[in-house]
């Protein structure tokens, strides 16, 4: 089972990520990978990233990951990728704001993150390729990264059976951007 340990950047997908490898699950960070591998496309300078070239990304982890029994694929975009399950983080948005803030995020790119965080993007994306019933949503806004990594292994240890309560909708950031109409149409 490939499992998809998604959500916007700031969610705390890295930190999770290094817990549920101490749980013993085994856990590849895309990032590196993709870097690693040379699926970086071209940079986007105005906003300091890379894409990611996912259709070479995906064919590898197909042929490398087709024998593993349970595997996370950590990054924000995988849910993009050929998985069977989709954990999404979550994180409201003035939290998030502060989050990339202190990693030195451009201003542009904190604005973008929190709209996108504020509108549900990463989970309708989610729910767009997998369908409601194989992606969850988990708040991680006051939660340690231990506590969120040893739910996630619990129900992934149970297939992501009894999953209703966690099921995408019920988290909802959407008056973030009614509070901060100004914050989000600065240029």
């Amino acid at each position: 089972m490939k499992i998809a340990l998604t959500g916007t950047p700031g969610t705390g997908k890295t930190a999770v990520a290094r817990k549920l490898r101490l749980l013993g699950e085994n856990v590849i960070g895309l990032n590196l990978l993709a870097k690693q591998k040379g699926f970086l496309g071209r940079t986007d300078r105005r906003r300091r990233t890379r894409e990611v070239r996912l259709g070479a990304l995906g064919r590898f982890l197909d042929r490398e990951l087709a024998a593993r029994e349970r595997v996370f694929l950590e990054g924000h975009v995988s849910h993009l990728l050929n998985v069977d399950f989709a954990v999404v983080l979550r994180c409201s948005p003035p939290v998030l704001r502060q989050r990339l803030g202190k990693r030195r995020y451009p201003l542009l790119k904190i604005r973008e993150n929190s709209l996108a965080e504020a509108l549900d993007a990463i989970t309708a994306e989610a729910v767009g390729r997998l369908g409601q019933r194989r992606v969850i949503e988990l708040d991680t806004t006051r939660r340690s990264a231990a506590s969120v990594a040893a739910q996630i292994a619990r129900l992934a240890r149970q297939k992501f059976k009894n999953i209703a309560r966690l099921r995408p909708g019920k988290i909802d950031w959407s008056q973030d951007i009614i509070r901060n109409a100004g914050y989000y149409s600065r240029p």
